[in-house]
Order: C-alpha cells, then sequence, then structure tokens
C-alpha cells in the first residue's frame, strides 16, 4: 500500500542539531523512523536550494522531513526569520500528480500554478515532482502533494 500522507516537514534554523534533537525524540516515541540512515541532502526546486533530511519509515507510514535554507536571501529564510522554526507543510503522495493537479484546479482549490520537478544537488535529472495546494484553501496550511517517493539510506528518491 502505498503512503497517502508522505510526510510532515518541519522547517529549522540549524538541521544538524534538528538531526540529533529528533533522533532522541524519534528514537523513544517511534523507533522505526530511526532505523534507517538520516543524510542531509542538497536538493533544488527553480532557483531555490535547500537542505532536507528524511526520517524515513518503514512501509506506509508518514515521514518526517527536516528542512533549513542555506540562504539568507531565500523566501525559506524569510519565513523562518519571520515565523521561526515549525510545521513547513504536510505532503500526501500521488502516484497520478498530473491528475490529481487537474482534478484539484478544475475543483476550485488554489494551487500553485504548474508541477514543479525537483532535483538532486548537482543533478539536473527530474527525480520526483511536486504542486503546492495554497493556504487560503486549505484553512491555513501549506500542503504538499509529491509524486510517490521512497528514502533510501536516508536520501528521498522517486527513481527505482
Amino acid at each position: 500500500m502505498a503512503k497517502t500522507v508522505a510526510h510532515i516537514c518541519i522547517l529549522v534554523a540549524d538541521i544538524d542539531r534538528a538531526i540529533e534533537d529528533y533522533r532522541k525524540i524519534l528514537s523513544r516515541i517511534s523507533p522505526g523512523l530511526v532505523e534507517q540512515n538520516v543524510v542531509k541532502q542538497e536538493r533544488w526546486t527553480e532557483n531555490e536550494k535547500y537542505i532536507t533530511a528524511f526520517f524515513g519509515t518503514p512501509g506506509d507510514g508518514c515521514d518526517i522531513q527536516l528542512l533549513q535554507p542555506p540562504d539568507k536571501q531565500s523566501p525559506l529564510y524569510k519565513r523562518l526569520e519571520k515565523n521561526g522554526e515549525g510545521v513547513h507543510h504536510i505532503a500526501f503522495a500521488s502516484s497520478h500528480l498530473e491528475d490529481t493537479y487537474k482534478y484539484l484546479k478544475s475543483d476550485g482549490i488554489s494551487v500553485s500554478d504548474r508541477l514543479f520537478p525537483e532535483h538532486p544537488e548537482e543533478d539536473d535529472t527530474t527525480d520526483v515532482r511536486h504542486f503546492w495546494i495554497m493556504p487560503r484553501s486549505a484553512h491555513g496550511v501549506l500542503i504538499e502533494l509529491i509524486d510517490t517517493y521512497r528514502t533510501v539510506d536516508g536520501m528521498l528518491t522517486g527513481r527505482e
């Protein structure tokens, strides 16, 4: 069975410290989340780079993503300065991302203007794609719809 709630993303100021803290927390409350390696990964979408790390669950459980902006000029950094650390978004996975996007848009849900390809650092091949459901349509919550993905050795990948 594929994951429906893919991950909860937490915006952090210091990803190394957050990995340490969440490793301690999750080892006590959800040991399955610390069975895999947790590896920092630089990724980019459009012109924005970010550092991310996933606590991947076995099976169809919900992953925990940590997200740190590396650039003080980025929108993520500005959001972190304005709102502080905390939940950035909730992500749902879809094996039919284009159809999901079209249906939500036709239903009048406020979505981003297109699907965004996401890439590992130094690699311009599409790994996974995503789009956003805007908070105004989701009662204040930013929702990411993402291609079905998996974590391998702590790294996010859409590749088989």
